[in-house]
């Protein structure tokens, strides 16, 4: 099987999301609209809308949103073969920020949030070129080993680890516990995403250096560093120093929600890279017009709506 033959994968979270109808307040007798989310899942989406074929490993609930979640899934873009249903509640979250701000309140503990590990990690990893790992399910009462054991199986088959850091600050005790659950995944990726906030969370700096004090020294890797609407950073590291450096600024959006404009460009710049784009400039236009677009609109953005470019 060569490459040009070999698939895409996602593996993490699927959530169920709720927003306050027509971004009103939350109070007693308000309405709430629901959107299946996940980082994952938005990656997913967003690569499969560029026309990429992606497989997508995650959880789902067995109550009455988890089934709804599941067929509504089933009946997008996304393969969902690799899908469990988990007899337990789906994670909920509640997007409570205001215009431009991203603020979640979230009830997971208890939920099947997560995704369900594959019994033999190189036998699963082998159908593909791409594997994206997602940094939400990185913490040990999640999928920490699993995400491991994908990590190092990929890079043992000739499959390609991306990974996006994901940094939640409730998720860790503290930023020396997430560097030590970084350090034993970023080895053996070759595509990286971090928010500065991600970088934040991880007790370094919020800049490419500090993304490269979380590398092993002699780490090559594409990475991509943004910080909300402000410009993207994109680096190409051989064994360890920054090769090719690119500034990129976003496209202007008129903001509904911040939510979710990470995992687009995740995805977005994955599908290209699997495409065969590899210039880093391209990289970045095309995973910031990605996340313009998906601030732009409340839950998931429409694939089909115009503006998107899907030749690469």
């Amino acid at each position: 099987m060569s490459d040009s033959d070999r698939g895409v994968v996602v593996v993490g979270d699927t959530t169920i999301d709720l927003y306050p109808t027509d971004g009103g307040p939350i109070a007693p007798g308000g309405g709430f609209e629901w959107h299946v989310g996940g980082t994952a899942t938005n990656a997913a989406r967003w690569a499969a809308a560029l026309g990429c074929g992606v497989d997508l490993v995650t959880n789902v609930g067995t109550d009455v949103l988890g089934t709804a979640a599941a067929r509504h899934l089933a009946s997008g873009p996304v393969d969902t073969d690799r899908v469990a249903r988990i007899d337990g509640p789906s994670p909920l979250t509640l997007y409570t920020g205001g215009a431009g701000e991203e603020a979640w309140n979230a009830w997971v503990a208890g939920s099947c949030y997560g995704f369900t590990p594959p019994d033999d990690a190189a036998s699963f990893v082998a159908p593909y070129d791409w594997i994206l790992l997602e940094g939400v399910t990185l913490p040990s009462a999640v999928n920490r080993t699993a995400v491991r054991h994908l990590a190092a199986a990929a890079t043992k088959r000739d499959a390609r680890v991306a990974f996006d850091l994901n940094g939640r600050p409730n998720q860790w005790s503290g930023p020396e516990e997430y560097r030590d659950a970084l350090r034993e995944v970023l080895p053996h990726c070759e595509l990286l995403f971090a928010g500065t906030d991600d970088l934040a969370v991880a007790g370094v700096e919020p800049t490419p250096a500090g993304l490269l004090e979380l590398l092993p020294a002699d780490h090559s890797a594409t990475a991509f560093v943004t910080d909300g609407g402000e410009a993207t950073r994109a680096l190409r590291i051989e064994d360890g120093s920054v090769t090719e450096r690119v500034t990129v600024a976003p496209p202007s959006a008129t903001v509904a929600t911040p939510a979710g404009a990470g995992d687009a460009f995740a995805g977005a710049v994955l599908a290209a890279r699997h495409g065969g784009v590899s210039d880093l400039r391209r990289l970045a236009t095309i995973g910031n017009a990605a996340g313009a677009a998906a601030v732009e609109t409340v839950g998931a953005f429409d694939a089909d709506a115009e503006g998107m470019n899907r030749s690469f």
